[in-house]
C-alpha cells in the first residue's frame, strides 16, 4: 500500500433514524397541542369578543322574560356549540348554543342568525332554565301538533 495514498475518512456516526423521527413527533406532538390549546380557549372565553355573541347577550340582558328566569347579571359561561352555513346564496346562518348564568341559576340559550351584507338579525332565540322548561324569548314556538287535525 501507498503511504501517500489517501485513506477515505472513517464513516460518520449515526443514531439512525432516531433522531430524524423523534424531531418530527415532537414536532407534530407542539402543533397538535397548540391547535387544540387555542380551540379549547376559543370555544371557552374567546368568543365573548364576538360581535354577534355580544349583540346577542345584549339582547338577552335586556329581555324580562330572560331575567326573570336567569336572574339579574347575566353572563356567557361557554359556548358549548357553534355552526355556519353560508348555502343561503344571499349571506349565511349561525347557530350557538350558550351557558348563561344569572343570579337565579343557570340556564342554556339555543339561538339562530341570518346573517347579510346588511349585518345580523336574531331569528330564533330560545332559553331552557334550569327546570327544563322552554322560553321563546325571540321567534315563535312551534305549532301544536294535536292542531294539526282539528276540525
Amino acid at each position: 500500500m501507498d503511504p501517500y495514498q489517501q485513506q477515505p475518512p472513517p464513516p460518520r456516526q449515526s443514531h439512525g433514524c432516531l433522531w430524524g423521527c423523534l424531531g418530527t413527533v415532537i414536532a407534530i406532538v407542539v402543533v397538535v397541542a397548540g391547535v387544540f390549546g387555542f380551540g379549547a380557549w376559543y370555544f371557552y372565553k374567546g368568543f365573548e369578543h364576538d360581535s354577534r355573541i355580544q349583540a346577542v347577550m345584549q339582547t338577552v340582558r335586556n329581555d324580562p322574560r330572560a331575567e326573570a328566569v336567569l336572574g339579574k347579571n347575566i353572563k356567557l359561561l361557554q359556548v358549548e356549540v357553534h355552526t355556519f352555513d353560508y348555502s343561503t346564496g344571499r349571506g349565511g346562518t349561525a347557530s350557538y348554543v350558550l351557558r348563561l348564568s344569572g343570579s337565579q341559576g343557570e340556564g342554556d340559550l339555543k339561538v339562530n342568525l341570518d346573517i347579510t351584507g346588511n349585518g345580523t338579525k336574531i331569528t330564533l332565540m330560545i332559553l331552557t332554565g334550569k327546570d327544563g322548561q322552554k322560553h321563546y324569548l325571540k321567534g315563535a314556538p312551534p305549532p301544536n301538533p294535536m292542531m294539526d287535525r282539528s276540525i
